[in-house]
């Protein structure tokens, strides 16, 4: 290979990733061939080898640029020190999280529930793949601003549970994951179609909200 600048190496490697990327949105995952990145690409197939060892290092590259592109703890920074109330914070979380799920349901919403399944069928992959992704923790910090705020809450006497906080937790992050497994399901993959039914991540945000606050005994 002849030398070339280490600029032209990393724009090689970028645009390998963003067509990779463009692949992940229209084709599972789990059914996702080296062949498919190369035609999407442009580049030979002995030519996507000198960037990338192998079909699974580009998809942790593809992922990494995802998370990477959606980290919004500074979202959640700005909603806490922009609220006035604990139960302000708690709906401006939940509306929050119904937008970014609406607005990343194809990219990053996909690509994590079809790992899911690739690590199910290949468990050999899994720990190559994990080991190299790069996570920014996004759903875990948000969580623990949301019981943060919770807490505050009670102590402000603002809240007063009918419901003990560790049902209530696990009660928001099974829905959360219902929510978003669903609606991936229906709006990525045409399921529940025959139900008439046109799931609304934002509705169903706001509607777990309403129903977090009357279990907490909002005022």
């Amino acid at each position: 290979m002849p030398k070339v600048s280490h600029e032209y190496v990393m724009k090689k490697k970028k645009d390998i990733v963003e067509a990779a990327l463009s692949v992940c949105k229209v084709k599972p995952l789990y059914e996702i061939k080296m062949r498919d990145i190369i035609k999407a690409s442009g580049v030979s197939q002995g030519g996507i080898y000198r960037y990338y060892a192998d079909l699974d290092e580009i998809l942790v590259a593809v992922i990494n640029q995802a998370n990477a592109n959606v980290d919004y703890r500074h979202v959640v920074d700005e909603i806490i020190d922009n609220s006035h109330s604990p139960k302000e914070i708690i709906i401006k979380l939940f509306s929050f999280l119904g937008e970014y799920i609406q607005e990343n349901l194809s990219t990053v919403g996909k690509i994590q529930f079809e790992l899911t399944i690739v690590f199910a069928n290949n468990p050999e992959r899994q720990q190559k793949i994990l080991s190299n992704i790069t996570e920014n923790e996004n759903g875990q910090y948000l969580m623990e601003q949301l019981l943060g705020t919770i807490h505050e809450g009670i102590s402000l006497g603002t809240f007063q549970p009918g419901v003990s906080l560790e049902d209530l937790f696990t009660l928001i992050t099974v829905s959360i994951d219902g929510i978003v497994r669903d609606v991936i399901l229906q709006k990525c993959y045409g399921m529940f179609q025959d139900e008439q039914v046109l799931f609304d991540e934002v509705r169903l945000m706001d509607t777990l909200c309403k129903s977090v606050l009357l279990m907490l005994g909002s005022k």
